[in-house]
């Protein structure tokens, strides 16, 4: 009988050691993050700034780069989930509440979305999470084509 105990502690002891909560580094549920493909290059910027003023901007970039590079994703101060289109409108007074755009700066040049998508999957007191696509062309000729964009960012 004393044998069947230990053995049976022996099991319970092994199926609590064989359990484990998901500390794998796949779960990035605590990151901060800008990650998208731009013209077929991946590209990640960690711990995107938040600011807030008129209007909300994500920022991420890599100012350790040879070439200065910034993704800025804007929306309104105000936000909710849902898909919302980005477009290359000025922002002013009557749009402000309404307006999504984004931009890419490579170096010198920068490129202003023309047309795009921006979806806002999560959101709560603290962070926004999403994804986002989008394209357009400056006045130098130069085309951008953002694919696969994902988000993490403090409110």
């Amino acid at each position: 009988m004393k044998n069947l105990f230990y053995l049976l502690i022996a099991v319970f002891t092994l199926s609590l050691t064989s359990c484990s909560s998901d500390d794998s580094s796949t779960n990035n549920d605590d990151e901060l993050y800008v990650r998208f493909t731009l013209n077929g290059e991946q590209k990640e910027y960690m711990d995107p700034a938040t600011i807030t003023s008129l209007r909300r901007l994500i920022l991420g970039d890599d100012m350790e780069s040879a070439e200065y590079e910034r993704i800025s994703l804007w929306m309104p101060v105000v936000i909710e989930t849902g898909t919302f289109t980005i477009t290359s409108d000025t922002p002013t007074d009557a749009n402000l509440e309404t307006l999504y755009s984004a931009n890419i700066w490579m170096g010198e040049e920068v490129i202003d979305a023309s047309t795009g998508t921006l979806v806002i999957t999560d959101l709560d007191a603290e962070y926004v999470k999403g994804t986002f696509s989008f394209s357009g062309t400056n006045d130098e000729g130069t085309t951008v084509v953002v694919t696969n964009g994902t988000f993490r960012a403090y409110r």
